[in-house]
């Protein structure tokens, strides 16, 4: 278990990775895309920004919602997501989240969301069968 000051040095090396990242927006080259089974929906990464901290890999990505549920928003075409994997169980958590009215990242941002990245209890898990866990597995190894 980290100690307090090992953490807040994490957290602020983290805010300040994500504060270059976010002046740096519109120079996201997303790439490695994969698409859902049910083609739905496309998932890009972009690989520059990936970043490893001791156990823990951070990076943007892009969703594109190519179909959508009359349950679901229909304003929302996008998003873009800093993820942070925990490269021991595959946890994730979402740092940033962005959602756009148009494909790509593009056009008004609808909402925008930031998460403490050290709340364990916001720590996700995706079954070993989906797009998620194999992106996570593939950018931990």
């Amino acid at each position: 278990m980290l100690s307090l000051p090992v953490k807040k040095i994490i957290l602020l090396l983290t805010v300040f990775l994500i504060s270059i990242n976010i002046l740096h927006a519109d120079e996201f080259k997303w790439s490695d895309v994969m698409i859902s089974k049910d083609k739905t929906s496309e998932f890009y990464i972009d690989k520059k920004s990936i970043k490893r901290i001791d156990n823990y890999i951070y990076y943007w990505s892009l969703g594109n919602y190519l179909i959508l549920e009359e349950s679901e928003n229909q304003d929302v075409k996008s998003v873009i997501v800093y993820n942070r994997i925990d490269c021991n169980d595959f946890g994730y958590q979402i740092v940033i989240f962005t959602a756009y009215e148009n494909n790509m990242g593009r056009g008004k941002a609808l909402y925008h969301d930031m998460e403490n990245p050290d709340k364990e209890e916001e720590k996700r898990f995706d079954s070993k069968d989906s797009m998620a866990y194999d992106r996570h597995k593939e950018l931990c190894n």
